[in-house]
């Protein structure tokens, strides 16, 4: 559950993490959750192998995932999310802090993970790895060390924070009565269906009633970091999002950068939020298969 009332950020700053590394070391673990497109050739588990902060495990969204889904990187289930973090050495009260090498590109995809399964004291640190060097940390190199196992209580899917594609259909069909914007995180011309997916067999294009706030509109240069939230104000607002009461469905390719618009929406204070965990990967799938499902053009 996100908290109501005052508002308490969950992206913390360099100085914030060693804090709770100080106050409480043996119940924190930082989670390297490094990810690259496919198209990329950098890995992010060899990197971390490489190198981390110190003490960091690795979250790999390609392993924490539903097996049993062909799409890439689906919510797994509650049972196996439970047993994959378990081994990690997290129990329901660890403070998990999340980072990833870019800085705050694949990072916010874990963090809504685990608030989908209704962990509490989770939190992102952007640019981590710049904040670390800035300050005079070290980084860990050589054998990453081993967590000892835990188990993890109580992970139940949160269906509040996870859009399907029945919840997309509706919004198409009556989106006045839905009362729903969905927001699309892709590049813009790929929006417009002006480039071919990289993925095989998907149309090019949109979401019918959807528009369309690029995640990197919300990302300082090089997706380091978030931009501050006044900043991030300016853009929802530019883009007709200004009441944080109404309904809000996140998308993208394949669930990875609409999280970043899941976190950024959240931290500044938009209620209700979902990230379509399919996105395009699924939706584009049966857009080539039924056209009434694909909008291109603005």
């Amino acid at each position: 559950m996100f908290s109501v009332g005052k508002k308490i950020s969950f992206i913390l700053p360099i100085k914030g993490v060693l804090q709770k590394l100080k106050d409480n070391a043996q119940k924190t673990v930082l989670l390297d959750a490094t990810w690259y497109l496919p198209t990329d050739t950098k890995n992010g588990k060899k990197e971390y192998l490489e190198s981390r902060l110190p003490g960091a495990q690795y979250f790999d969204i390609d392993e924490a995932k539903d097996h049993k889904n062909p799409l890439p990187h689906m919510l797994p289930p509650a049972d196996e999310f439970a047993s994959y973090v378990g081994k990690l050495g997290i129990d329901r009260n660890t403070n998990v802090i999340i980072y990833d090498r870019k800085g705050f590109f694949s990072s916010p995809r874990v963090f809504w993970t685990f608030k989908v399964f209704g962990h509490e004291h989770v939190f992102l640190f952007p640019n981590a790895f710049n904040a670390w060097k800035t300050e005079g940390l070290e980084l860990e190199t050589g054998e990453p060390r081993t967590p000892k196992p835990v188990v993890y209580e109580g992970a139940k899917l949160n269906k509040d924070l996870v859009a399907s594609f029945d919840d997309i259909v509706k919004v198409i069909e009556s989106p006045d009565a839905a009362g729903v914007h969905i927001v699309d995180a892709r590049a813009h011309e790929r929006f417009l269906g002006n480039v071919p997916e990289s993925r095989p067999g998907l149309a090019s294009g949109h979401i019918p009633t959807s528009i369309n706030i690029p995640f990197t509109e919300t990302t300082a240069a090089g997706i380091t970091a978030p931009k501050p939230e006044e900043d991030l104000e300016k853009v929802f607002s530019s883009h007709g999002l200004t009441d944080k009461s109404v309904p809000i469905i996140t998308s993208c390719g394949s669930g990875v950068t609409a999280s970043v618009l899941f976190a950024a929406l959240k931290e500044c204070g938009f209620k209700d939020v979902r990230v379509y965990d399919e996105s395009w990967s699924g939706y584009g799938k049966r857009a080539n298969e039924d056209s009434s499902l694909l909008a291109t053009g603005p």
